[in-house]
């Protein structure tokens, strides 16, 4: 793959460290993150919200390689946000979202950042903005973290697609296990099992 600009991973919990004990031993991730730091106010609001933040992440991931001040913002600001402009709702124990049009609403408001919504589009045509220059939140299946395994659906769980070259695609996952989390390769035939043919591309500022 030709050089590129480099995308840094943000895990949803925190730390890619968190990854792997959380989802295969349903371990606690605040054993491994000093969630404080990210601006939650309590560990019962860190282990609430890291379970549905893999879009910001993605987020984070991109605003980290864009534009850096931006990229300091503390996940539970980004969270804040994100409600405040409709992107997430919570009721309760429910969340809501990551809804598409106000999430790049917001994102162009505050960090001159433009998407484009995708509500049906063939992986191929979500890629090609990859190709040229771009990146792309794929809803995908979280089953995505073990790609040698029968997938039984699809959609579900935000990536941030970053590279697209020939028929290998490179992605992060934010609540991917080791191999499959930062910088995790996959051909276009694996990748389209998981995508539900619906993302948001984002365009680097001028």
């Amino acid at each position: 793959m030709s050089p590129a600009v480099v995308y840094p991973y943000e895990s949803q919990w925190g730390d890619i460290a968190c990854n792997r004990p959380l989802i295969e031993e349903g371990a606690d991730p605040s054993r491994f993150f000093d969630w404080s730091t990210d601006g939650y106010p309590s560990v019962e609001e860190y282990l609430f919200w890291s379970h549905h933040v893999c879009g910001l992440a993605s987020l984070r991931s991109v605003l980290r390689a864009w534009s850096p001040e931006h990229g300091r913002i503390a996940m539970f600001e980004l969270v804040r946000r994100a409600q405040l402009h409709g992107a997430l709702t919570r009721d309760g124990d429910a969340v809501g979202g990551l809804f598409y049009r106000p999430f790049v609403e917001w994102i162009g408001e505050d960090f001159g950042i433009e998407g484009t919504v995708h509500p049906l589009v063939e992986a191929e045509g979500l890629l090609e903005h990859v190709r040229s220059g771009g990146v792309a939140l794929a809803s995908v299946s979280p089953e995505i973290r073990y790609p040698e395994r029968p997938n039984a659906r699809r959609g579900g769980h935000l990536v941030l697609v970053h590279r697209f070259d020939g028929d290998r695609i490179m992605l992060h996952n934010p609540s991917g296990v080791p191999g499959t989390a930062e910088n995790a390769e996959l051909d276009l035939p694996t990748f389209e099992r998981f995508f539900a043919h619906r993302g948001v591309t984002l365009t680097p500022p001028a």
